[in-house]
């Protein structure tokens, strides 16, 4: 699996940067790329540096709309005093503009613009995304890509896994991203893929004067594609890209390097090793077609508890090989509003989990948590693991949630318990494999399933679009 940390180094490398700071001494993400709760501080944070980057160019305009009067009047002088040279009142005008002007326009060109702004933006470097951030979010579209076999070129215009979205596409600076993350794991088909559009685009849709500011110029992006194609074993090709980039730079002895070397390789090639995608368990369980539910099913109402006697709760069957129930409508509107609002402030990150968790979780107990456990062990006549606390699960960028993955030795609880706090847009759903049995998040709905041999494992797809909260149970 991809080592997150050491993807962004030799990304970073690549663009020529040097990093600093020790793997040990970065700080802690800031968790916007795994929880949707988190990314809101994005929004506010881009209109604080928009609006701070707006003020800086009114400052400087206002400078500059100065400077253009003292060019101005200067010049008509100039002009004046050129035509009648030996006039009196106009040369005295002229030492006058010189003697008293010229000193202040000299104070007027050292003042310090931006001072205000230019402090503003360096308190903020503290809390922008941080590497971890940046990584997790490279990771969830790898995720994504990987499990629904996402085409890249659709990814730029919005369209995932056959669905359509009004956003505004991608351009050269995403797939160039991408296109490198590919290459540095040495998935070099799909890295040519995101090159192409990123090149693509370069050429299409590009500003000289905006692409001046970035980290990469063209050279970069034909660099990369020679190494895309090396990786998949296109010699002729790849040569053809160092022609490409010797052209712009001719003395660049790396790449002059290469071009004997295409040669040799396409005429002695190698076999190229397949390297195997991350997420492959995930993306057989989450793609593959499942059955229908059997019609013979039962659906009913459960009314054996005092409590229950006052409010039954609708009850239906979902398999008839274990203890697999979902009770529709089990937590109300103001319960989940309750629960989200009061998590909020309380959404981490699970340490040891971050493969298998694009997600933050909070754990929760207070009056509403204890009213939901009640009714829990009315329905299952179970007792509850962790006392009184519910996990409440907010996730994120291909968010999902999958504990399973590194707890089957000690999978010894009788069973689970999943209560949907919102429907998914698209993706998200709980899969059991064993049970051939897919099941799409419900807002409001409870998920209960029996497992006291152990065996009896859930997996959650990753999100593909929405806001997806769960709260999560264990019984004893």
């Amino acid at each position: 699996m991809v080592n997150l940390r050491q993807l962004f180094l030799i990304f970073m490398a690549n663009f020529g940067l040097q990093i600093k700071a020790e793997l040990s001494n970065w700080p802690d993400p800031y968790n916007v790329a795994i929880s949707s709760v988190a990314q809101l501080s994005l929004l506010k944070l881009k209109e604080q540096q928009v609006n701070n980057l707006y003020n800086y160019k009114e400052e400087l305009k206002m400078h500059l709309k100065q400077v253009l009067l003292a060019v101005k009047h200067s010049r008509q002088l100039l002009k004046t005093a050129s035509q009648y040279p030996n006039n009196l009142l106009i040369g005295f005008k002229l030492l006058r503009h010189l003697h008293n002007d010229w000193p202040e326009y000299l104070k007027f060109m050292n003042i310090k613009l931006g001072t205000k702004e230019m402090e503003f933006s360096q308190k903020q470097l503290r809390v922008l995304p941080t590497s971890d951030d940046f990584t997790d979010a490279l990771t969830a579209i790898y995720r994504l890509q990987t499990v629904y076999d996402l085409d890249a070129a659709d990814m730029v215009r919005g369209i995932l896994d056959g669905k359509e979205y009004k956003v505004k596409p991608w351009g050269t600076d995403e797939c160039l991203i991408f296109g490198l993350m590919y290459q540095t794991v040495k998935l070099y088909n799909l890295s040519e893929n995101w090159l192409q559009l990123a090149l693509f685009y370069y050429s299409e849709y590009s500003h000289e004067k905006q692409i001046d500011v970035t980290l990469w110029k063209y050279h970069n992006m034909l660099e990369y594609m020679v190494e895309a194609h090396k990786g998949m074993g296109n010699y002729l090709e790849a040569k053809q890209y160092a022609l490409e980039f010797l052209a712009i730079q001719p003395n660049n002895s790396y790449m002059l390097s290469q071009l004997p070397k295409l040669d040799y390789l396409h005429e002695n090639p190698i076999d190229i090793t397949q390297v195997d995608k991350d997420f492959q368990h995930q993306k057989t369980l989450c793609t593959k077609k499942y059955k229908k539910n059997s019609n013979d099913l039962l659906c009913y109402y459960a009314n054996w508890s005092p409590f229950l006697l006052l409010a039954p709760i609708k009850v239906e069957q979902l398999s008839r090989e274990i203890y697999l129930n979902i009770y529709p409508d089990f937590i109300s509107e103001k319960e989940i509003d309750i629960l989200k609002t009061t998590s909020k402030d309380k959404l981490q990150r699970i340490e040891g989990l971050s493969w298998n968790c694009s997600c933050t979780v909070a754990e929760l107990s207070n009056d509403i948590v204890r009213n939901i456990n009640q009714r829990i062990m009315d329905i299952t006549g179970m007792k509850l693991d962790n006392n009184n606390v519910l996990q409440v699960i907010n996730y994120g960028m291909a968010g999902n949630y999958n504990p399973d993955d590194t707890e089957k030795s000690s999978n010894d609880h009788k069973g689970n318990v999943l209560i949907y706090l919102s429907d998914a847009e698209q993706g998200g759903e709980t899969v059991f494999d064993s049970l051939e049995l897919k099941i799409k998040p419900i807002k409001g709905s409870m998920l209960i399933w029996g497992n006291q041999k152990g065996t009896v494992f859930h997996h959650q797809c990753p999100l593909l679009k929405g806001n997806m909260w769960l709260a999560s149970k264990r019984l004893k």
